[in-house]
């Protein structure tokens, strides 16, 4: 089933100022704060100059810094907004509720290593590709639950396993689907992916007779011996 991106809303908790989760959300806004752009610098200058010509007509500028507050807004919501994307450690949460799934700044070689998977999650990997294989014929498509797969492994792992668990979960989806396209290859040698092939093909393999044949082949890599082949026999 797929999975529904859930919007971020504001923190409605008491602030804490000495909270991780403040302490971040204040230095995101004032890195934002140093940096106009050039949006609103334009703005700026148009407020300046409707500021000018309501004093030369001996006007009220009043209006004018009202317009310049709602252009700034109000900083404590703007506090608030951010620290509603922010777990309590101050870690991004992304949009399915997830947080630790932030790579920016991070050497991907801390967290492109092969860990242990539940065998659970490896099962529900395995039947959304068997099932997405068969229905786009070896071909990917934009239709797919492997997002909704990947958020539910996340979920149920602590959040310092989730990066390297996720990273690990995807090299198995990788060899299910070699393994997948080497037996209806082996079938078929002149079939290719996105032509028909019968489904009867995939009948009977299992995710254990996949992973007999998966091997680590580096820190941070899984693949199919034999060549990618599964021989279905053993």
């Amino acid at each position: 089933m797929p999975i529904t991106p859930v919007p971020s809303t504001p923190y409605t908790g008491v602030i804490d100022t000495g909270s991780k989760r403040y302490q971040v959300a204040k230095a995101m806004l004032d890195q934002g704060k140093t940096v106009k752009s050039e949006a609103q610098e334009k703005y700026e200058e148009k407020l300046e100059e409707l500021r000018a010509l309501l004093r030369m007509l001996g006007k009220d500028t009043a209006i004018v810094d009202e317009m310049a507050k709602l252009y700034e807004g109000d900083e404590e919501l703007a506090i608030r907004n951010i620290m509603g994307r922010l777990d309590e450690d101050g870690d991004i949460v992304n949009c399915y509720g997830v947080s630790g799934m932030d790579v920016t700044g991070k050497d991907p070689s801390t967290w492109r290593q092969i860990i242990d998977i539940p065998e659970a999650a490896r099962q529900d990997m395995f039947d959304t590709t068997l099932r997405e294989y068969i229905r786009d014929r070896g071909m990917g498509s934009g239709d797919t639950d492997r997002t909704a797969v990947f958020t539910r492994y996340q979920l149920s792992v602590k959040k310092s396993d989730r990066l390297m668990g996720t990273w690990t979960l995807e090299q198995y989806e990788r060899c299910y689907n070699r393994a997948f396209y080497s037996i209806v290859k082996e079938a078929n040698p002149d079939w290719q992916p996105g032509q028909k092939f019968d489904s009867s093909i995939l009948d009977g393999v299992t995710r254990e007779d996949v992973e007999r044949r998966i091997v680590q082949t580096g820190v941070g890599s899984l693949s199919l011996t034999s060549g990618n082949a599964v021989n279905m026999k053993v």
